[in-house]
């Protein structure tokens, strides 16, 4: 991917203040209604529904499970389902591929709040013996449904409740940061005071984070051979493919992409997480796809943006003349971005 001097204007400045967003980025909701299903079946068929791949050891696919959804979130449904069966989520491949296994002595507590899930991993003591108090910080892991692209995220939650097993209220450290996750997984940490020796535990940690994500990518489709400017409108977004054209031994393609008002924005250095995720597909009569990943933004200009690709001809490859009768371009992108305030509570979170 090359970007000129001016691409970064596009994301120039601090973030701006959004309207609320009309809903929370939605869960995908599944339902499984035969009685008495074994482990097995039931991922089976919320792997199928979510398109997340759920991975079931031998020893737990007969294990007994006899629940039943409609409508749930999918998060939800499979840790119902993992606890029916007395087995537990894990996460593999950066969070895009989900796995069971036994729980045996694992104490890890988790909580679910629309496409994401919010699992606590470890709780670590220190004695700061110079200030003569203990302090304690919660690690935890957030992580979502991979469809759900995120570009920023919080490294800290703003904690609106914290309190031990005896109902004394903790106080939590403020500040944090934001970081752009490559995979589908991000982690919070909090630190608390105030617990003791007979805390016990931590009864409730709840909170919120910010995300800045898109629900999914977005592939906007043209038949290449097809007379300029054709246009494509799909998933809150409209496309232009303005010229396709051969330029001595280079190709060019023009893209305008429109997107709906109110888009966050991303300060100079953040512009290429967003950008990561666009690219130009070509598909030659038989449908074999050559990815092109090369492209410059050549205006500062949103609204709308271009995007232009170059490539030459690959005849090994079969990448000649995409203008002919058959080829199409399919431009990927993601969806209309959304600045989300995500809610969990964690209850029962031991300590060490």
């Amino acid at each position: 991917m090359r970007m000129t001097a001016l691409t970064v204007l596009l994301f120039a400045g601090a973030l701006v203040a959004q309207p609320p967003a009309a809903r929370p980025l939605a869960p995908t909701a599944v339902s499984f209604a035969k009685p008495n299903a074994v482990l097995g079946e039931v991922c089976a068929e919320l792997s199928k529904a979510a398109g997340v791949p759920i991975e079931v050891p031998p020893n737990l696919l007969k294990a007994k499970c006899g629940v039943t959804f409609k409508a749930a979130p999918f998060w939800e449904a499979l840790d119902s389902a993992a606890r029916a069966a007395d087995a537990r989520v894990v996460l593999s491949n950066g969070g895009r591929t989900v796995a069971l296994a036994p729980r045996g002595k694992a104490r890890d507590v988790s909580a679910t709040s629309g496409a994401f899930r919010v699992v606590a991993q470890s709780v670590t003591g220190r004695a700061l013996l110079e200030l003569g108090t203990t302090v304690h910080e919660v690690q935890m892991l957030v992580h979502w449904e991979p469809r759900v692209r995120v570009y920023r995220i919080d490294t800290a939650p703003k904690v609106t409740e914290a309190t031990d097993a005896n109902g004394v209220k903790l106080e939590a450290a403020t500040g944090g940061g934001e970081v752009l996750p490559t995979d589908a997984t991000s982690e919070l940490r909090v630190r608390l005071s105030g617990l003791t020796r007979g805390s016990e535990r931590i009864k409730a940690l709840a909170g919120t984070f910010k995300v800045v994500a898109a629900e999914q990518l977005v592939a906007l489709d043209f038949d290449a051979s097809a007379k300029l400017p054709a246009k494509d409108e799909r998933g809150g977004l409209t496309a232009v493919l303005k010229r396709f054209e051969k330029k001595d031994d280079l190709w060019e393609v023009a893209i305008d992409v429109t997107y709906p008002e109110g888009q966050p924005t991303f300060q100079s250095f953040q512009g290429e997480w967003w950008l990561r995720d666009n690219r130009l597909v070509l598909r030659d009569p038989t449908g074999k796809a050559h990815v092109l990943g090369d492209f410059e933004v050549p205006s500062p200009d949103f609204r709308p943006l271009s995007v232009v690709y170059r490539f030459k001809e690959d005849k090994a490859a079969g990448l000649v003349n995409p203008t002919a009768k058959g080829w199409r371009a399919v431009y990927e992108t993601p969806g209309p971005l959304r600045e989300v305030t995500v809610p969990f509570e964690l209850k029962d979170v031991p300590l060490p």
